[in-house]
């Protein structure tokens, strides 16, 4: 999965690595000149002639076959044939120049040495071919011949130094006789088994052969350089890396289509990710309440905003009387997500003027009527005194008593002490971090782990947002009459809409 994962995201380099590779192999391939290959071929094999002649073999090889295969090869490339040749084929080429155009193989377990030839002619290739294989038949011949001729010599010599009458005469004649039959029929165990043709065509340069495995080397390079790339890239790509580096629980991964809607319609795929949120969090939430819930990220742009703002409406959907709270009294962007009222105050006019935040709060801006959202309000000269003060955590108990759920939208941990220090605030139940796929580095988690761990409210679980992967969430049920708090009964929804009426005639 991994490696599907690194291809598929990278696959331009994969692709452009192959194009370039395929592209350059052919073009080499076509530029070069041409050259035709002529093969011929050499069977060795004793001759059955020593046989008929003397009744035995009298030149033999080795018992080893592959040490007489690789010396016939080597014999065949020796310098005195390739002489032999360019002396009969009047080429004007060198000798050592000759032995350049021919290669010698020999398959195993065989008795044939293939000569292959290659020149820019094809028939200078098939004559080259067919010269070697001539050459060193005559050779093998010549050197067989030379030491027979040499045992004549000495039976001559032997036969001249007896005297007249001698009993050896006869026999010496007898098996002076045999070696000069010998000579005449003798072969050097070599035979010429196939004669090269001229070639109708070029071995090479081979332009589509070359590009094929040009296009295969590229594909192997650019996924060498994808994995390469991917290791060298610091950011985390994955719900999986992002839970090993938090040691966190991912309640909802996000897709791109999802993050990328900052207010989704409710009934549509791309809200599907924020119920299932809210579903998590109730079901994380079991063995501990969490009525106020801190919504934080590690660095700016990871989504924190949007993934409150929708946990909210989610939350609220599903029946739950909630707040929502900018608590980013930095770069407030409350303004940009809700129709929300400018100049009527917020949080920082309950936390500095004393009164109670109920009266801050904006009901129905999305047409949830449950749903009350309480913007920053105007910005403070110093946001982590605000934040710190005793005013502070009277506002929030004051949101704890008014709503079910209060979700407050913080900064992020890493920039500013903020959201830290909203962490250290007994009326901070648990927090949600927002973390972006393909966006925030390894670094930057480790040092926000690091910050977690040394304050009070424990993490509840991760939003990872940002995924490039296709999740869909096309399986969804929807309504002909209209979601005005969908999973809440009647008697449910009077219940919360009372509460409300009573929370705001207590202001």
């Amino acid at each position: 999965m991994q490696a599907l994962r690194v291809v598929r995201e990278r696959w331009i380099i994969v692709l452009v690595a192959a194009l370039i590779c395929g592209g350059v192999a052919g073009l080499v391939a076509r530029s070069q000149p041409k050259e035709y290959s002529a093969t011929s071929q050499l069977l060795f094999r004793a001759s059955p002639l020593s046989n008929a002649v003397l009744g035995t073999q009298v030149i033999s090889g080795s018992i080893d076959p592959a040490r007489d295969s690789a010396t016939n090869q080597d014999l065949v490339r020796s310098l005195e044939v390739a002489t032999a040749v360019e002396k009969s084929l009047n080429l004007g080429i060198p000798p050592s120049k000759l032995l350049d155009k021919i290669s010698v193989q020999s398959a195993a377990n065989s008795d044939i040495i293939t000569i292959t030839a290659k020149d820019s002619n094809p028939k200078r290739a098939a004559r080259v071919a067919n010269g070697f294989a001539t050459g060193y038949v005559t050779f093998a011949q010549q050197q067989d011949q030379n030491r027979i001729s040499q045992g004549e010599q000495l039976l001559r010599q032997r036969l001249a130094s007896l005297p007249p009458g001698s009993s050896e005469t006869p026999s010496l004649q007898a098996a002076l006789q045999k070696l000069i039959a010998l000579e005449a029929v003798q072969t050097g165990n070599a035979q010429i088994a196939d004669r090269a043709s001229v070639p109708t065509g070029p071995s090479s340069p081979r332009p589509l052969r070359d590009a094929v495995l040009g296009t295969l080397f590229g594909l192997a390079l650019g996924v060498g350089l994808a994995f390469l790339l991917d290791g060298l890239d610091r950011r985390v790509k994955t719900p999986e890396e992002f839970e090993r580096l938090y040691g966190l629980r991912s309640l909802v991964n996000i897709p791109q289509a999802s993050f990328r809607a900052r207010t989704p319609q409710t009934r549509g795929p791309a809200f599907e990710p924020y119920r299932i949120l809210r579903s998590s969090i109730a079901f994380s939430a079991v063995d501990r309440e969490v009525r106020m819930l801190l919504v934080t990220s590690s660095v700016l742009g990871e989504g924190k905003t949007t993934v409150a703002v929708n946990l909210a409406r989610a939350a609220a959907l599903s029946g739950e009387q909630v707040v929502l709270v900018e608590g980013d009294l930095r770069r407030p962007s409350f303004h940009e997500h809700f129709p929300i009222e400018q100049g009527v105050g917020g949080l920082t006019n309950a936390v500095i003027g004393g009164g109670s935040a109920r009266e801050f709060i904006q009901y129905d801006v999305l047409g949830i009527p449950n749903l009350g959202v309480l913007p920053s309000g105007p910005l403070p000269p110093s946001s982590a005194e605000i934040l710190r003060s005793a005013s502070m955590g009277v506002v929030l108990r004051d949101l704890a008593e008014t709503a079910e759920l209060v979700i407050i939208d913080a900064p992020p941990l890493l920039p500013v002490a903020d959201a830290q220090i909203l962490l250290d605030r007994p009326e901070v139940d648990s927090c949600l971090i927002v973390a972006r796929a393909y966006f925030t580095k390894r670094d930057q988690v480790r040092r926000t782990r690091a910050v977690l761990d040394q304050h009070r409210a424990a993490p509840l679980g991760l939003a990872v947002t940002g995924l490039r992967d296709t999740h869909t969430y096309e399986y969804y049920g929807s309504s002909s009459r209209g979601e005005l708090i969908p999973g809440a009964s009647d008697g449910r929804r009077s219940g919360l809409l009372r509460r409300r009426r009573e929370a705001k005639a207590r202001t």
